[in-house]
């Protein structure tokens, strides 16, 4: 009996030692995984900053601007930031912090409207910014509906309010700039310059 003893008893510690090395070695089989995944996530914190910092350098700027034409183009050059932030949220699946950013890039455009109904140029003698903001908004419409395509049809309600905005803006620009007839919409018969109906009508950019 002492002889069986003594075979069985160092397999079984033999087997203890090997279960603590292979859960030890486990372990350190995941750290390489961690600074993998770290790696790939430095960068894109970085870039979410730079970025960020590229939005905050523009609102430096339109604080001291007192330029309409000029203003708006900052405000056109935000609001493509936003949308670039959008699209970074939205392919990592953030859509609860895509929503944010998509609300401020409304809040934007609709301050480019202001800011040129407010100025009271003629858009016709002097297209400057109207023009800027609708060739702008004609390109980000299109990545808003690409960036609707890639949202849960559940989750669609604030970039559907944030593509109204935009086209309405932009509409917006182009009864400005050629009329009311050149919407490419039914005005009902109104009548007088696409400026004066702009001006009466509510912000269609307000979010809530």
């Amino acid at each position: 009996m002492a002889t069986i003893d003594g075979a069985t008893g160092p397999p079984r510690g033999r087997h203890l030692v090997s279960e603590g090395s292979r859960r030890r070695r486990c372990r350190v089989r995941s750290l390489p995984a961690c600074l993998a995944i770290l790696s790939l996530a430095v960068p894109v914190l970085a870039q979410d900053a730079k970025l960020e910092r590229r939005y905050q350098g523009q609102q430096g700027k339109l604080k001291r601007q007192g330029n309409s034409v000029k203003k708006v183009k900052i405000l056109i050059r935000m609001s493509a930031i936003d949308l670039e932030i959008v699209s970074r949220r939205v392919r990592r699946g953030l859509y609860s912090e895509a929503d944010r950013i998509l609300e401020r890039y409304a809040g934007t455009v609709g301050r480019a409207d202001r800011v040129l109904k407010d100025s009271k140029r003629d858009p016709q003698r002097k297209p400057g910014g109207f023009k800027h903001l609708e060739i702008s908004l004609r390109k980000q419409l299109r990545q808003l509906t690409d960036l609707r395509d890639r949202y849960p049809f559940d989750r669609q309600q604030v970039i559907d309010r944030t593509i109204a905005c935009a086209e309405a803006v932009k509409q917006g620009m182009i009864a400005a700039l050629f009329g009311p007839d050149n919407t490419g919409r039914s005005n009902g018969g109104s009548d007088g310059s696409g400026q004066a109906e702009t001006a009466e009508r509510p912000s269609p950019c307000r979010m809530e």
